[in-house]
């Protein structure tokens, strides 16, 4: 609606209560690129800096999470848009936009259907105890990456409105269990200033072992 740029790529990003953390982050991203922001119930004015900025986004009106956030983008953009290919992304800055390229460039050469920017350092020990079990049985790192490259043909082709709270590592797994072509290449992460607004220390590390436990039960 706001944009008119070619380009068949959009970047969605869910964001909540971000708006100190993504000002600067998303004026030098829509520069270049289409951008569908999902403000997820934020107190801070983030609808209302988003209009000024003729930046698109679609508001929940409560917090419903980052998993059903994205969701929603994603079944907007499939209805409503022409773009085959979504890049998702967090709106705190950390991921740098000089990868956006290098996403393009190892999609075209790969012919990928999702592929995933593995973050060098994670936030937590259980991240990188679950990258590793992950690699083990899938061969893929960092699944709970918020940097990844879906085509929209691919995701048509799935019900991901049944996708839970598991940072849409169940979105993943049906890619890979429909043999769809996955890679994976490492990324630098910037690290963020104040605290994560996925959840406290406690909520997250119960629910990455929740996503732990979701994968060993999966059948390869």
């Amino acid at each position: 609606m706001y944009y008119k740029k070619s380009s068949s790529l959009i970047i969605l990003i869910p964001a909540r209560n971000e708006l100190k953390n993504f000002k600067n982050f998303f004026l030098r991203l829509k520069k270049k690129y289409k951008i569908l922001v999902i403000d997820d119930g934020s107190t801070d004015k983030t609808s209302q800096w988003l209009k000024a900025n003729r930046i698109e986004h679609l508001v929940n009106k409560e917090n419903i999470g980052y998993e059903k956030s994205l969701i929603k983008g994603i079944k907007f953009i499939i209805n409503n848009k022409r773009a085959n290919k979504i890049l998702t992304m967090d709106a705190d800055g950390q991921h740098k936009i000089s990868n956006i390229n290098k996403f393009l460039a190892l999609e075209k050469k790969f012919k990928t259907d999702l592929l995933i920017g593995e973050r060098k350092y994670k936030n937590r020990i259980i991240e990188n105890v679950l990258s590793k079990f992950f690699f083990k049985k899938y061969l893929i790192k960092d699944p709970i990456s918020g940097f990844k490259l879906y085509k929209t043909d691919k995701l048509k082709k799935i019900n991901i409105s049944k996708c839970s709270n598991l940072f849409l590592v169940d979105l993943l797994i049906k890619f890979i269990n429909r043999r769809y072509k996955i890679k994976f290449f490492q990324t630098i992460t910037k690290k963020r200033k104040d605290n994560p607004r996925v959840g406290n220390f406690i909520k997250v590390n119960i629910k990455i072992l929740k996503i732990l436990i979701y994968v060993f039960l999966q059948k390869n």
